[in-house]
């Protein structure tokens, strides 16, 4: 198979189309509303039209594509979808910053303070979705450590959109990307101190300035995308 596409002998390749067409919707590759066609995704990956077709399948349980009889376009959510995300975001998430600070063990803050460092990392040589990738994972980390399955389960609900929202806040660049940045290690740190109040209280600011932080965002990208249509 052709490496430089991405594509890998021995890996399952409805598996990689799916990784590779997810990055690519995650870094702006693949623009909110464009509309994709299988036959040129095929072509560009050196792959069958079978295995793309499988990865948008998935794509689309995961939210990130939405097929519209023969059409497949990239989920693009409205102004009015991003405050109800972070609505129900911000009272999930101060549950899980309130119970990790009383569950999360020492191992449990080594990967959430390494995942930061890679972040930071990851921000000074301008990888956009390395910055994303660790962002998720001291996020997740944080959801584990808190140690209820049911808040675990609702968290994986709206993943998908959290993580099309964290492409979107993240899209202004290095000023959001350190002010996130500083905002995460306020919370370990709150965590390492095993103070919930002040990691609810961190993670309450943290939703409310992503938030702001987004629909500040959303216009000018809307705009931007409206002129595909």
């Amino acid at each position: 198979m052709d490496q430089e596409k991405g594509i890998e002998r021995g890996v399952p390749l409805y598996q990689q189309a799916y990784v590779i067409l997810k990055n690519k919707i995650l870094t702006g590759t693949f623009r909110p509303g464009e509309v994709l066609a299988e036959t040129l995704l095929a072509e560009d990956l050196g792959i069958s039209r079978t295995p793309i077709r499988e990865a948008i399948r998935q794509l689309e349980k995961d939210g990130l594509i939405k097929i519209r009889r023969y059409e497949v376009m990239i989920s693009k959510p409205t102004r009015e979808d991003f405050v109800e995300l972070y609505l129900c975001r911000a009272a999930l998430e101060q549950l899980v910053a309130e119970r990790a600070a009383l569950e999360a063990t020492p191992a449990d803050i080594e990967t959430m303070t390494l995942a930061l460092r890679r972040s930071e990392e990851a921000i000074n040589r301008n990888d956009l979705l390395a910055v994303l990738t660790h962002n998720t994972q001291f996020h997740d980390k944080m959801v584990q450590s808190a140690r209820i399955v049911q808040l675990s389960r609702l968290m994986d609900s709206i993943r998908s959109p959290i993580l099309l929202a964290r492409r979107m806040v993240l899209a202004a660049g290095e000023v959001n990307e350190r002010g996130i940045l500083a905002e995460h290690w306020e919370i370990l740190l709150a965590i390492q101190e095993r103070n919930s109040r002040l990691t609810q209280d961190g993670m309450k600011r943290h939703m409310h300035n992503d938030l702001e932080r987004g629909l500040a965002q959303f216009d000018s990208w809307e705009r931007s995308y409206d002129k595909l249509e």
